[in-house]
């Protein structure tokens, strides 16, 4: 029997198809017992190798048991091959089946693997992700992984688990019961890791160890390989450049999107492009409110190049030139200061949208203006229209009211108009309401708004034609109750109409009779055939008229209603832009405070879109208004609508004849000689043209066009505007009387504009060398020689009167007492001689061309002089540079080229040494040479010098040869006796009142030449220069004054109106070039609201402040504005000067809020009233009015402008207090336990005359303070001076009782006497302490005398 040993495949291991085993067989040569046969099988294909080794495979046959083998066996060729056969393939499937057991426990462990691994790789993750992009260094988080959360973790853990156990993970309340902080302490403590190995168990803590390792294995790496370092900074490097510029890319991408959006915020117009000047004053207005930022944040905002000055030419911007002029301005802004600019352009966008509706409004008004202008003269009633606004406000209901402004409230009429028996809450709650249903009509009122109404036109018009078929309908619905109470309501309006035109007639007539009266005489002497021309021109042109409006609505009526409405929309817009006059067109850019091209091209699109009404606002507009006025509102067949009245109507617009020009046009019949006096007058519009000036009784275009706007408000609903322009145009009406007394006051003031500039030219004929005097005998001798001397007793009689109606009149006239004697010669002389006098008298003083030249030269530098202090912002350094550089101009031109020095001395009181005179001379200004000995000296009497016998005698000295005279006070004592030869002049300066306050000095000392003598022409001049250097000097002094003034107007706003968040004070000035005014930023509010002067004023021009426009049409107009600027609200409030036009604003900011509470406001407009009526009082002063002194201490001249404004309030308060009767304290008396707020004030009031009493507690018993309240407290109050007695009271006494007293909270109980009395208390107080400061500082610093105004027309 033979044996085969195989070498068996390893278990798991698969050979290839190709391989087979190899097989050795060996066959014994000598056959035994013990001989085998050996079969070896190995496979050396095979990858692998089992562990079970080499095993022995035995045959089936060789398994049964045989008896011994014989010695002899047979052949077993045949049988060997196919055992080897059977036997390899029992292994073959052996190593299958193993193979196969193989891959099933493979596949087993693997599943286990996966089981293992489902449940271990959150945890692992977690322990990973702590650190994963961390930013902090390998050490710390080796050392957190290892030390730290693998403890903290788990009682973090743990602490969650007892939380939801507790059920306090969704309760917002705390349990006292369980201290989370303790909770996590203990078992921190209890886990010490050098105590317990708790923590070792948890597979997140495991994960954690691995983190660990690997942070080890990363710190070895970095450690010991510096390549390693180098390649780790360098992959941080450009993994943050990459970052970088990920985020730069998306912020660019941020930005160009900002810019697209704000693009077509600001595109209004069809063809796609925004104007230049709007983009450059956002980026000027941005650049303003950054100058309020911090230190840090004012550098990081600044534009990446310089703002460019404001384009003039029109010029529009496209999409891609608007991204390119911004990017070049902002790319360097950060993200926060971009955001917040994108903000403000948001803003001034809806500012832009805004004013554009408002320009179309404007042009509508405009219409409206001249269809109710039926004289044509320019100007309309103002009493008239702000009866028919309040008619209108009567008549409207509540709803309606809420989008109007109560028209006898501020703003519409102004703060010393306004009735204060009304109820300011109800009205301010209705304003409130209005404002804030405009907000949310904003807030609702998409982007796009304007293009869907531009695209609903058609349909609009459509359901025009249907309301007018449905209004009857409508109407008959309506309850009898309605109709009832409209209909009484109608007839009392027509009953009080009726009854208010007789009373008018009756006054009319009265009025009329008394000026015939007057006139009769006037009349009988000096007959006027061009006003008898000028009625019947005028009644001739009226029938005209007449004749060709009904023409023209027959014609009307035979058009049939069905026409095409695009066609009436073309001949709206041609008549609105063809019929328009050159003298409208500057009109409207008066209004429209700058010509922007783009307003100009929307403005009739915006119209248009204006024109379309909507049936429910209609309704809405006409529901509250009475039976008459709904019958007038609603649409008509033989009535066109009001706008295509305005639009198309050639004769309302443009009536034949009409020359407007201001206030001073005038429309007179053809063939009158009253159109070449209307021209005369209009030469005398300067840059002043664009101002008008206020008249409570008038109202020019431009102020009508406000006041309507004011009246309306910013957003007034299309139906409401519409329904009150036929409201206007039909109440609007005039008598032929008052047309004609209308006409003839315009041509009485033409006429006298006329003279004045007339006269005026004479004078500056005269007056070659411009001294700004001239001598009263030698203008008599002129005029005795008028008809040989005819009318030499009249001329005396004039003279005779001039003395008695000049307070301060010598033997030169100046400008004004010029013209005043011209006048009164006219008067005296029988008939009008007027022109033939004037004739006469240009003809009498003919010059030579070389003194026009010279004359015409110095009037120039002497208008510089003037010009330098209306420019200066209120300082005195441009004119003194103006006078030295007009001397030293006329010295080389006109002197012989003389060498000249000159000095200012103004003169004071002298405080400090009286014993050497009562006054003195000190030196403010000087040449540059002279200003090391002259300036800051000062002159006594006692001193050598002839400047005091100028300042006595009021005429200028001139010394010839100041070497040869003895009373010379040399102030530079080092200059040698020989260089003492040369002239010297002293010329004296006067105010209006022709009273000195100093003196001007004039050498040639420094001429090299013997003869450097002043003569004629040349010492006129220099009184010319003193002149002109008063008038500057006094406008200034004025201005300064004004400001301390307006200082204590704004402490007291910031201090009774708490929400005021910012008061500017501006001034108005000359732009320098002739055209234009600006603006002068004078004084601000800081953070804690104390006013602050800055050191160089900012000045403001119109063009570059497009979205501050309320400032410039509050000085336009000369009114007070409301508007928003930049989302703030603000209130402009102008001072005008006494021939009504604004000098001065007040701008007012209260933030978002959109108006001040009831208390709030009323005191501030308190506040601006007195303001007013200080600045009336030192400008009557500066013209020559007699200065109103009433405390004590206002009779220091110089601290006297600190407590005007207080003694004015106080003023007013004892005239409220002694108006007080004993009704009024009976209030008062009788509360049984009165407020605590009511006794303090009381008890403060008291302690003004009782301060001992109080402090005793006398006054505790409410008893005893009511026996004090009657008729001697209002006289103890009215006669009190707080700033008399030598012993000042202390403030601080009285401040306790009133120091937890707030101003809203007295007039909450409504005690009008209480109100009085605390204002009262406050402002003595504050007059204490003005008057304890002056005492301080009288004896530190020389007060300077009074200085009035001598400013000349």
């Amino acid at each position: 029997m033979a044996e085969v040993a195989c070498s068996p495949t390893p278990v798991g291991s698969v050979g290839s198809a190709g391989s087979a085993g190899r097989v050795t067989l060996s066959e014994p040569r000598t056959p035994s017992a013990g001989s085998r046969a050996e079969v070896r099988v190995s496979s050396g294909q095979l990858s692998k190798r089992s562990s079970a080794g080499s095993f022995r495979v035995i045959s089936a046959g060789s398994a049964r048991k045989t008896p011994s083998t014989p010695d002899y066996m047979k052949p077993i060729v045949r049988s060997a091959v196919r055992r080897w056969k059977r036997l390899h393939e029992q292994s073959m499937m052996k190593r299958l089946v193993g193979i196969r057991n193989e891959k099933k426990e493979h596949l087993q462990a693997a599943k286990e693997d996966a089981r293992k691994l489902a449940r271990k790789i959150p945890t692992e993750l977690l322990a990973k992700e702590w650190l994963q992009n961390n930013e902090a260094t390998v050490e710390v988080r080796a050392y957190l992984v290892d030390k730290v959360f693998p403890t903290l973790i788990l009682g973090v853990e743990k602490l969650l688990c007892e939380a939801d156990k507790r059920g306090l993970s969704e309760v917002a309340l705390m349990d006292p019961n369980f201290n989370p902080l303790n909770f996590l302490a203990q078992y921190l403590l209890r886990n010490n890791p050098k105590y317990s190995n708790f923590a070792e168990a948890s597979p997140y803590v495991r994960g954690l160890r691995e983190v660990a390792e690997e942070l080890r294995k990363q710190l070895f790496h970095l450690e010991d390989n510096r390549l390693a370092r180098i390649k780790a900074e360098a992959k941080r490097k450009r993994d943050e450049r990459e970052l970088k510029e990920m985020r730069r890319l998306q912020e660019k991408q941020r930005r160009e999107d900002c810019l697209l959006k704000q693009f077509t915020e600001w595109m209004l117009s069809s063809h796609g492009k925004v104007e230049l000047a709007l983009i450059q004053n956002t980026l000027r207005s941005f650049a303003e409110m950054v100058e309020l930022f911090p230190d840090d944040l004012k550098e990081a905002a600044r534009f990446g190049a310089a703002i460019e000055p404001t384009d003039e030419s029109g010029r529009m911007l496209n999409m891609k030139e608007f991204h390119q002029y911004l990017s070049t301005y902002i790319d360097p802004l950060p993200t926060e200061i971009f955001d917040q600019f994108m903000i403000h352009m948001s803003k001034c966008a809806q500012a832009h949208h805004l004013a554009t509706a408002r320009e179309a409004r404007r042009i509508i008004l405009t219409n409206l203006f001249l269809a109710c202008d039926h004289s044509g003269i320019g100007i309309l009633d103002r009493h008239r229209i702000l009866d028919l606004f309040e008619s209108f406000w009567d008549a409207a209901n509540d709803d309606l009211r809420r989008s109007l402004r109560n028209p006898r409230r501020w703003p519409v009429v102004e703060v010393d108009e306004t009735e204060d028996s009304l109820s300011d809450d109800e009205d301010l709650g209705m304003l409130d309401d209005a404002e804030e249903r405009e907000e949310m009509e904003d807030e609702a009122r998409p982007a796009g708004d304007g293009e869907k109404v531009e695209d609903s036109q058609g349909e609009a018009q459509e359901q025009k034609d249907d309301e007018d078929s449905q209004k009857p309908e409508s109407a008959e619905k309506v309850d009898d109750s309605q109709e009832t109470q409209q209909e009484t309501e109608g007839e009392a309006k027509k009953e009080e109409t009726e009854e208010q035109k007789d009373e008018k007639q009756e006054e009319q007539l009265e009025k009329k009779e008394e000026g015939t009266e007057e006139n009769k005489e006037a009349k009988e002497t000096k007959p006027d055939d061009a006003a008898e021309k000028a009625e019947d021109g005028q009644k001739a042109e009226s029938d005209e008229q007449k004749e060709e409006g009904k023409e023209k609505a027959d014609e009307e009526k035979d058009e049939q209603g069905e026409e095409k409405k695009e066609e009436v929309k073309e001949a709206q817009q041609e008549s609105g832009e063809e019929n328009m006059s050159a003298t409208e067109k500057q009109t409207e850019e008066q209004t429209s405070g700058t010509g922007n091209p783009t307003d100009a091209e929307t403005a009739g699109q915006t119209q248009t879109e204006a024109e379309t009404q909507e049936v429910s606002e209609k309704e809405q507009a006409t529901q509250g208004l009475p039976e008459k006025e709904q019958d007038e509102a609603e649409p008509k067949e033989d009535d066109k609508s009001l706008k295509l009245d305005l639009k198309t109507s050639d004769d309302d617009m443009n009536p034949p004849g009409t020359t407007q020009t201001g206030r001073l046009s005038v429309t007179f019949a053809q063939g009158t000689e009253f159109d070449r006096e209307i021209q005369t007058a209009g030469t005398v519009t300067s840059l002043q043209s664009q101002m008008s000036a206020f008249d409570e009784h008038t109202l020019n275009v431009s102020q009508f066009v406000h006041l309507t706007e004011t009246f309306i408000g910013d957003r007034p609903k299309r139906a409401l505007f519409e329904t009150l322009l036929r409201y206007i145009k039909e109440g609007y009406e005039e008598t032929e009387d008052e047309k004609l007394e209308r006409l003839l006051k315009a041509r009485k003031e033409a006429l006298s504009s006329k003279r004045k500039v007339q006269m005026d030219n004479l004078f500056e004929r005269w007056d070659n060398d411009g001294s700004g005097y001239l001598d009263l005998d030698e203008v008599e001798m002129v005029m005795l020689k008028y008809k040989d001397g005819q009318e030499a007793e009249a001329i005396s009689r004039a003279k005779d009167q001039l003395s008695k109606k000049s307070k301060y009149h010598d033997q030169r006239l100046s400008k004004r007492e010029f013209r005043t004697f011209i006048d009164l010669v006219v008067d005296e002389i029988p008939g009008d001689s007027f022109d033939y006098l004037v004739e006469f008298l240009a003809s009498s003083i003919e010059r030579s061309y070389a003194d026009r030249v010279r004359g015409d030269a110095r009037k120039k530098w002497l208008q510089q002089i003037v010009t330098a202090a209306e420019t200066s912002g209120a300082s005195l350094e441009p004119v003194y540079r103006a006078v030295f550089q007009a001397l030293f101009k006329d010295a080389e031109a006109h002197g012989n080229n003389k060498r000249i020095s000159a000095n200012i001395a103004m003169l004071e009181r002298n405080v400090q040494v009286p014993e050497r005179g009562d006054v003195c001379l000190r030196y403010v200004a000087s040449t540059p040479e002279d200003a090391d000995y002259v300036l800051t000296k000062v002159l006594h009497k006692d001193m050598k010098g002839i400047s005091f016998a100028a300042v006595e005698s009021g005429k200028p000295i001139h010394v010839p040869r100041v070497a040869n005279h003895g009373n010379i006070h040399f102030w530079n004592t080092h200059r040698h006796r020989d260089e003492r030869e040369g002239s010297f002049i002293v010329i004296p300066l006067k105010d209006r009142r022709k009273r000195v306050f100093g003196v001007m000095g004039v050498d040639t000392l420094s001429d090299p030449h013997t003869k450097a003598i002043f003569i004629t022409h040349e010492i006129q001049f220099f009184q010319g220069v003193a002149k002109a250097f008063s008038v500057a000097y006094h406008h200034v002094d004025m201005r300064k004054k004004l400001l301390r003034i307006t200082e204590s107007a704004v402490s007291w706003i910031q201090r009774r109106s708490p929400h005021v968040t910012e008061v500017v004070f501006y001034m108005v000035e000359p732009d320098g070039k002739g055209q234009d005014y600006v603006l002068r930023k004078m004084m601000m509010t800081d953070n804690r609201g104390n006013p602050v002067q800055p050191e160089n004023p900012a000045r403001l021009e119109r063009k570059d402040n497009l979205f501050r426009d309320y400032l410039f049409k509050s000085v336009d107009n000369s009114e007070s504005v409301t508007a928003d600027a930049y989302g703030e609200r603000h209130l402009a409030f102008p001072l005008r000067d006494d021939q009504g036009r604004a000098v001065a604003i007040i701008d007012i900011s209260i933030g978002t809020m959109k108006k001040l509470p009831a208390h709030e406001n009323k005191e501030a407009l308190r506040m601006l009233r007195l303001l007013q009526m200080a600045h009336k009082e030192i400008a009557s002063e500066f013209a020559g009015e007699e200065s109103m002194r009433i405390l004590d201490a206002e009779k220091d001249d110089n601290a006297r402008m600190d407590i005007m404004f207080d003694r004015l309030m106080l003023m007013e308060l004892r005239d409220n207090v002694t108006k007080l009767d004993t009704q009024a304290y009976a209030e008062l008396k009788s509360y049984n336990e009165p407020p605590a707020i009511i006794l303090d004030i009381l008890k403060a009031t008291i302690a003004i005359f009782y301060l001992e009493k109080v402090e005793t507690g006398e006054f505790d018993d409410w008893t005893r303070v009511k026996g004090f309240i009657n008729a001697d407290l209002n006289q103890k109050i009215a006669d009190f001076d707080p700033t008399a007695q030598e012993d000042l009271l202390p403030s601080e006494k009285f401040e306790h009782y009133l120091r937890d007293v707030p101003h809203g909270e007295v007039a909450k109980y409504g005690s009008l006497p209480a109100q009085h009395l605390y204002n009262w208390v406050f402002v003595c107080l504050s007059l204490i302490e003005h008057t304890r400061k002056m005492r301080q500082n009288k004896m530190e610093n020389a007060v300077p005398a009074e200085a009035d105004s001598a400013a000349e027309d």
